[in-house]
């Protein structure tokens, strides 16, 4: 009974450890032409590396290195491998990060509590969404 429970906590374990190598990294860079938030903050315009691993973004100013991270499930986009996009969200004279479409991936970052509140004051309306291309690195 003792041998049967380590068999199945190893064979358990595993899959666990085996099943981490399984999820895609991703990167892109590309030249973002105006300040934009990401969650509750704000980065200047510039050029950026957005990469992912797992569920977590990592958004990297490539001037000043500064660096934030933020969810961003998988959503299954299964787009042309060569269409690499950022997108972003528009209201009024703001942006928000919205998503990355980068190697047949699709990751999504969740409205901040700013971006929601702004939606509502336009009665719900949709915003404007903003593409600019990428370059995917991998």
């Amino acid at each position: 009974m003792k041998t049967l429970k380590t068999i199945i906590l190893s064979v358990g374990a595993a899959a666990l450890l085996g099943a981490t190598g399984l999820y895609a990294q991703t990167q892109a860079s590309a030249d973002i032409p105006f300040a934009f938030s990401v969650q509750n903050t704000m980065l200047p315009a510039g050029q950026y590396t957005l990469s992912t691993s797992h569920e977590v973004m990592t958004i990297r100013n490539v001037g000043t290195r500064q660096a934030i991270l933020a969810l961003a499930p998988d959503w299954g986009y299964k787009g042309a491998r060569g269409q690499s996009v950022v997108v972003f969200h528009q209201i009024g004279d703001r942006y928000f990060l919205a998503e990355v479409k980068t190697g047949g991936v699709r990751r999504r970052v969740a409205p901040s509590k700013l971006e929601r509140e702004l939606t509502a004051e336009r009665g719900g309306q949709p915003m404007a969404a903003v593409i600019v291309p990428a370059l995917s690195v991998r």
